[in-house]
């Protein structure tokens, strides 16, 4: 009896050993190491409590398991794995790296085992997962809880109930992910992927602003200086292979998930959502179905929003919009094959897609429909990217300060495209493109090319003529909510051709345009009405902190000053900086808008404008100062007015009147007085040029700590004088006599002086004083 206890106690003592010896060895087989804290028996094998494990060649990744139960029976081992944590620190390509180096380092251990031999099965439940790329403030993350394994039959079964996954500007979630894989020919393959919810979260990356430049007004001189930003391929030839880059990667993926997947696979995964995010901007999309599927020797993706969301809609017109992208997976070097991306269905309301009121300025969202009839292809030498399709929006409804201070509500938009470009952005060829806005119909056709630093534009453009009372009933309300009432008469066209080569534009531009053009005005509403500007009036503008201040205005006011009683220098001042065509045009200077363009194209930004003084005068009477494209279409359509109804003499009057000249100074009388103590009527050449020289930027001054204009302005304003002569608007004897000037401040007779000398033509004016503040002028 002692020598049999003595026996059990010996089996027991030395049980450990044994069990933690057999661990070990078969670890060993796996390529790993393992510490094990405590080792029970069971009545059907062993428990292992506390396991560390550690990989050999993977040393960033620890495993640490809170039990391993080992069970023998009649159909093999069985082991189950209950709780614990796997986790990892260091970027993503390195873990990779550390894993596959082994994965490829198994070997069977010492005592001849060699993993996955024999029956039995394995199973692992409560298991999380944890992975960063580094420790302080990660960039990519990974967390998985839940996470459920069962190996048996040659089937691995992999689950969570929740993981999450984070790559620098993506986030992705995933809840009840299942995984099924099968072993065929000696290795894995995916039989089943599912999931009940997958969401997707991606950060789109900010547009750097470039360095905005006060816009020239009128007609043609003293650009602001800029410094030219890099072109696109100058010193930078990422853009050369990015489309083979692009097809490469679609190719790659394509493949690894074709071997990935086995005979009949069934990849279906329901409850895709994703929001896309700019700033404070947001757009949501879902639930939606993802199938992955084999189709003739391609591997096709489909997304779309499934028949549940189409019937929660509760609309039978509705039909489903699915996003169908094919990649071939046998493409071989000597055929390769195109990629095609389709976007086909349609109507579908925007909320069915998962769009929320308020997504990037969108409401109504319950009532606007999108149709697509869309192909992208990406040309199989991935060089090249053809879209040809239609679309449209019905009832589009949203907020947008760029497009109009008010909601755009019921916007009906078409289009149709049939274009094709190098991805490298050298060459850009639209065969086809229109876009409808209701009676409103723009068709374009053209052809973009870089070489080096040159830019080559040749294209064709045109409104078809149509009535507008149409076309301006086709403007949603918001775009013209000043113009309500406004009624027309007549009609309208345009057609032209644009042509230029930025390596020699002053010998390759050319703008033409024929328009046919009888619009008129027939009823305008009483508080827009020319005939409230013959008496006194009261109108908003601006204080010096952007303040809006009411003030009045008007004949027999204190502040206005007729035509008759104004300095004719200071019409000359105006026709000189701001709008050289004033007597010639109708409100619109069609060789200025040709010079802005030109010189706009020159500097490769926006840095001059083409406004008239009767444009500016219809922003300053009507609008407000936000910069939009319904503020320029109210203010076109203003200006139209203005012409139609006023003289020139007139037009000169009200503008004079109303324009601000600094700070809660508006009008000239008020400018005369607050900057020569003077009346409109006793302004000299000198003093009408410098407060017209100010137009662009009143709250910038230009005098020095004595009152005089600085020598730089006062030799700016010399060139100026120079060319009013030359376009005949003052005498030999009047120049004569501008040039001895110097303006000074508070001062109503400018200083004399014999004449200083003075840069003469046109060319002397392309630069402004150098270190002054303000914008442009024009002669």
């Amino acid at each position: 009896m002692i020598a049999g206890g003595a026996l059990g106690c010996g089996l027991i003592v030395g049980f450990a050993p044994l069990v933690r010896y057999q661990a070990e060895n078969a670890a060993a087989g796996y390529g790993a190491s393992l510490a094990i804290e405590q080792v029970r028996p069971t009545w059907h094998g062993v428990s292992l409590r506390g396991v560390d494990v550690r990989l050999r060649g993977a040393p960033s990744v620890a495993i640490r398991l809170d039990e391993v139960a080992v069970a023998l029976g009649f159909s093999g081992r069985r082991v189950a794995m209950r709780g614990g944590t796997v986790s990892a620190v260091g970027p993503r390509e390195a873990i990779l790296h550390e894993l596959e180096t082994w994965r490829a380092g198994q070997t069977p251990g010492r005592s001849g085992v060699v993993p996955n031999q024999g029956g039995g099965s394995t199973e692992l439940e409560g298991l999380k997962l944890v992975w960063s790329d580094r420790t302080d403030a990660p960039r990519e993350s990974l967390s998985a809880t839940g996470v459920h394994l069962a190996r048996a039959e040659g089937r691995t079964s992999i689950s969570a109930q929740e993981a999450m996954l984070s790559l620098g500007r993506a986030a992705f979630s995933v809840r009840e992910g299942r995984l099924v894989l099968a072993r065929e020919q000696a290795r894995y393959q995916v039989s089943e992927l599912s999931a009940a919810a997958i969401d997707a979260e991606v950060t789109l990356p900010e547009v750097e602003p470039e360095p905005q430049v006060a816009p020239e007004r009128g007609g043609n001189t003293r650009p602001a200086q800029i410094k030219r930003a890099a072109e696109p391929g100058e010193g930078d030839d990422s853009g050369q292979n990015r489309g083979l880059a692009i097809r490469e990667a679609l190719l790659r993926t394509a493949r690894m998930i074709d071997l990935a997947l086995g005979e009949g696979a069934k990849v279906d995964v329901a409850g895709v959502t994703a929001r896309l995010k700019r700033r404070t901007d947001m757009l949501n999309l879902g639930p939606g179905s993802l199938a992955v599927r084999r189709e003739v020797g391609s591997l096709v993706v489909e997304l779309s929003p499934g028949e549940a969301a189409i019937s929660t809609a509760g609309s039978d017109a509705q039909q489903a919009l699915t996003f169908r992208l094919r990649v071939p997976i046998n493409d071989a070097k000597e055929t390769p094959q195109e990629i095609v991306a389709d976007v086909q269905g349609g109507p579908i309301w925007l909320s069915t897609l998962g769009v929320h009121e308020g997504d990037m300025g969108l409401f109504d969202v319950a009532r606007t429909s999108i149709v697509s009839r869309a192909r992208v292809v990406l040309s199989a030498d991935g060089q090249t990217l053809g879209v040809d399709g239609e679309g449209r929006l019905k009832n589009l409804s949203l907020r947008s300060a760029a497009l109009a201070d008010e909601p755009i509500a019921g916007l009906d938009l078409a289009w149709r495209a049939k274009a094709n470009g190098k991805l490298d952005g050298s060459k850009i060829v639209a065969e086809d493109a229109e876009i409808d806005l209701g009676a409103l119909r723009l068709i374009a056709r053209g052809e973009y090319e870089q070489a080096g630093a040159s830019h080559r534009v040749r294209g064709s453009f045109e409104v078809p003529l149509s009535a507008c009372q149409s076309m301006l009933d086709s403007a949603p309300k918001g775009v013209v909510a000043k113009l309500h009432g406004m009624r027309l008469a007549g009609s309208f066209g345009i057609e032209g051709k644009l042509r230029f080569d930025t390596a020699n534009l002053d010998r390759t531009f050319s703008l033409d345009w024929g328009i046919s053009n009888t619009c008129r005005v027939t009823e305008m509403p009483p508080e827009l009405s020319v005939a409230r500007f013959k008496r006194a009036f009261r109108r908003l503008v601006y204080g010096p902190g952007g303040q809006r201040v009411e003030i009045e205005s008007g004949p027999g006011t204190a502040e206005w000053v007729p035509y008759e009683d104004i300095s004719r220098f200071m019409e000359v001042a105006v026709l000189t900086t701001e709008d050289g065509g004033f007597h010639r045009h109708h409100g619109f200077d069609e060789e200025a808008i040709k010079n802005s363009i030109r010189e706009n194209l020159r500097k490769r930004r926006f840095v001059r404008g083409a406004s008239t003084v009767s444009m500016q005068l219809a922003k300053n009477l009507y609008l407000e100062r936000t910069k939009s494209v319904a503020r320029k279409l109210q203010e076109t359509l203003l200006t139209m007015y203005l012409e139609q109804e006023l003289t020139k003499e007139q037009i000169m009057e009200l503008y004079l009147n109303v324009v601000e000249f600094g700070p809660l100074v508006y009008g000239i009388g008020a400018a005369a007085r607050h900057y020569f103590n003077a009346s409109a009527a006793q302004l000299s050449l000198g003093q009408a040029l410098y407060i017209a020289s100010i137009l662009p930027n009143p709250s910038v001054q230009h005098f020095d700590a004595s009152g005089e204009v600085t020598p730089a302005w006062s030799e700016y304003l010399r060139k100026l004088m120079q060319i009013a002569h030359r376009r005949n608007r003052i005498s030999d004897e009047e120049l004569e006599k501008g040039l001895q000037e110097t303006v000074v401040r508070g001062s109503p007779a400018p200083h004399l002086a014999p004449r200083q000398p003075a840069g003469d033509g046109d060319e002397a004016m392309e630069e402004r004083p150098e270190g002054q503040g303000g914008a442009w002028t024009a002669p």
